[in-house]
C-alpha cells in the first residue's frame, strides 16, 4: 500500500494542501479511514475535511473558494449556481436515500424537513410520496432545516413529521420509532447520490489524481474489511459505536460504497429527470456531458 502512494507523488512537489467541503455522517467513511491510516500524507496531501451543515452552506464556500474539492450531490451541479467551473470526478454512494415518518400514513398537512425545496433530497422525498405512499406534497409542505443530521435531529422536535435520510441516520431514525416509507432505488435506482467536485481547470492535476486514487484505494481496503472493519473506521473518527453499528449495511447494500466511480452520463440524466419531474420549467444551462471530467465520461 505505502509503495503504491509513494508511487503516486511527483517528484519534487511540496506537499499539497486540500480542503474538502463533506457532510457529516457514514457516507465519508473511506475518508476517514484514508486520512487515520495517513494514506493522504504518503500520497503527498495534507487534507484538512471541513464538514457543512446545509447545501447553502457547502455551495457558499465552493464559490467563495474555500473548497479545493467537495463532496456532494451531483444535482448541485445542475442548478447552475455554482462558480468556478466545476465538474464531477468520482462517483460515490453513500447509502440509500430513505424517506422516513412518525408513524402513521402520511397526511396534507405533514411538514416534510429538507435541505432546500430545491434538492435532489427534497426531490426524492417528494418522488418517494407520490409513487410509493400515495401521498404526494406540495411546496408549502417542505421545511428548510439543513443538512441529514439537521433534519434527523429535527424529527424528534415534533416541528416536522418526516424527511429523508441516510445512513445512520436512517436505522437510527426506525429504532426512535421513525419508520421507512421508501427509498431512492425504488423511484429513481440509477440516481448517483454522490460525486467529488473539482474546479475544471485541476480535474488532471496530479494533486487530484493523488487525492482520487486514495480515495479508490481507501475504499476498496474498506470493503475488503467488512462490517467490522467499517465499522472500526467510524468508531475511530468518532462516531458513536451504535451510529457506527447502524450504518454499515446501508454502506454495504447497493447503494453504498460498491457504487462504481465512473460518473456516467445515464447516472447525470436520472438526477436531471427528478428535477425535471418537480421542476417543469427547468433545463440544463448546456449539455450534462459538459458537468463530467473529460476522462469520467462514459
Amino acid at each position: 500500500m505505502f509503495s503504491e502512494l509513494n508511487a503516486l507523488r511527483v517528484p519534487g512537489e511540496p506537499t499539497r494542501r486540500l480542503t474538502v467541503g463533506i457532510f457529516p455522517g457514514a457516507g465519508g467513511a473511506h475518508l476517514y479511514h484514508a486520512l487515520d491510516s495517513g494514506y493522504f500524507q504518503q500520497a503527498g496531501l495534507e487534507v484538512n475535511l471541513v464538514q457543512v451543515v446545509s447545501s447553502d452552506q457547502q455551495m457558499a464556500g465552493w464559490n467563495d473558494g474555500s473548497y479545493d474539492i467537495m463532496h456532494t450531490s451531483p444535482d448541485h451541479l445542475l442548478r447552475g449556481i455554482l462558480k468556478r467551473d466545476p465538474v464531477a470526478v468520482r462517483a460515490e454512494g453513500m447509502g440509500e436515500l430513505a424517506v422516513h415518518r412518525r408513524p402513521g400514513a402520511p397526511l396534507p398537512t405533514d411538514r416534510w424537513a429538507v435541505d432546500n425545496a430545491q434538492s435532489a433530497f427534497a426531490f426524492v422525498l417528494r418522488a418517494v410520496l407520490a409513487d410509493v405512499a400515495d401521498s404526494p406534497v406540495t411546496d408549502s409542505q417542505l421545511v428548510p432545516v439543513g443538512g441529514t443530521l439537521q433534519r434527523f435531529q429535527a424529527l424528534p422536535t415534533g416541528a416536522v413529521d418526516g424527511t429523508t435520510l441516510h445512513p445512520p441516520f436512517d436505522v437510527l431514525a426506525t429504532e426512535k420509532g421513525y419508520p421507512r416509507l421508501g427509498g431512492h432505488l425504488q423511484v429513481a435506482p440509477d440516481l448517483i447520490t454522490n460525486v467529488v467536485v473539482t474546479p475544471r481547470g485541476t480535474a488532471g492535476t496530479w494533486h487530484t489524481r493523488a487525492y482520487l486514487e486514495v480515495c479508490r484505494m481507501s475504499t476498496s481496503e474498506l470493503l475488503a474489511s467488512g462490517a467490522d472493519g467499517i465499522e472500526a473506521a467510524l468508531v475511530r473518527h468518532g462516531l458513536p459505536t451504535a451510529a457506527a453499528r447502524a450504518a454499515v449495511p446501508g454502506l454495504l447494500g447497493p447503494a453504498g460504497l460498491s457504487t462504481s466511480p465512473d460518473v456516467t452520463l445515464r447516472g447525470m440524466e436520472a438526477v436531471a429527470d427528478l428535477r425535471r419531474r418537480f421542476t417543469p420549467a427547468w433545463q440544463p444551462s448546456g449539455p450534462l456531458e459538459s458537468l463530467i471530467a473529460a476522462d469520467q465520461e462514459g
